[in-house]
């Protein structure tokens, strides 16, 4: 699969490296040394401008940019032709998201949010044993989760 990815700081190297076995094409992020390393290490055209990126023929995006972006970029993929894996949440609020829910419709798109705890193992054995009735009907559930940040965090 050819594939562009949108964000290349921490997690859209993640999302790189993953893909690995694909063909990524470009590579966007308005930081040049961020760009210039995720280009090199996948031997991908380097773009500056998300607009440019989504233009370039891949069959799928991958958008890990911050929240107040996700949602218009990914939509904007969207209507350009593209598949899209977008990074959680997608969006602030659900208004955000909507138009895009709307033209991956009308377009016939798939779009996946990128939220990679459902697999986690904690959450594969809870959901285990409530599909076993192991732990009676739920009313609801309230999880949590973190990491502590590490130096420079709070600049990504």
């Amino acid at each position: 699969m050819r594939l562009t990815i949108i964000g290349c700081g921490l997690i859209g190297s993640k999302r790189a490296a993953a893909a690995a076995a694909h063909n990524i094409v470009a590579v966007c992020d308005p930081n040049p040394e961020r760009r210039e390393r995720l280009a090199h290490e996948t031997s991908a055209r380097a773009v500056a401008d998300w607009r440019e990126a989504i233009g370039v023929d891949s069959d799928a995006v991958v958008i890990a940019t911050p929240h107040d972006q996700l949602a218009k970029i990914a939509q904007a993929a969207v209507e350009a032709g593209r598949h899209v894996l977008v990074e959680k949440p997608a969006g602030r609020r659900p208004a955000e998201v909507a138009p895009l829910v709307a033209a991956a419709e009308k377009y016939s798109r798939i779009v996946k949010v990128g939220f990679n705890h459902r697999f986690h193992p904690a959450i594969a054995r809870a959901k285990a044993l409530a599909d076993e009735g192991r732990i009676g009907p739920l009313l609801f559930v309230r999880g949590r989760y973190g990491h502590g940040g590490r130096v420079g965090y709070e600049k990504e």
